[in-house]
């Protein structure tokens, strides 16, 4: 029985690897005007733009933004450390704490 609960964790482990995968851009463009809390994220794969609701920063090294549209639909998109500029990472890491 042991066996079924691993592989019941695995598939489950793969199946939230690829959502993240999905939803994490390789390329493309960051707008953010911290005021507002407004970001808008544009790449090949997605595009997304609204109020900043939220976050959680992983490791320092991926942070996960919660993203409200103008329909009040609410996105989820995850952008890595290494994928931004220095500063503009640390930006992105105030705004997102001060979102909270």
């Amino acid at each position: 029985m042991w066996w079924l609960v691993a592989i019941v964790f695995v598939v489950t482990g793969y199946c939230s690897w690829r959502t993240v995968l999905s939803r994490t851009p390789k390329a493309g463009t960051v707008l953010m005007l911290p005021k507002e809390n407004f970001v808008e994220i544009q790449s090949q794969t997605i595009n997304f733009k609204g109020q900043l609701i939220g976050a959680t920063i992983w490791f320092d090294s991926q942070i996960a933004l919660k993203i409200m549209d103008a329909n009040q639909a609410k996105q989820q998109v995850f952008l890595t450390r290494q994928a931004i500029p220095e500063a503009d990472w640390r930006l992105l890491c105030r705004t997102a704490l001060q979102a909270n």
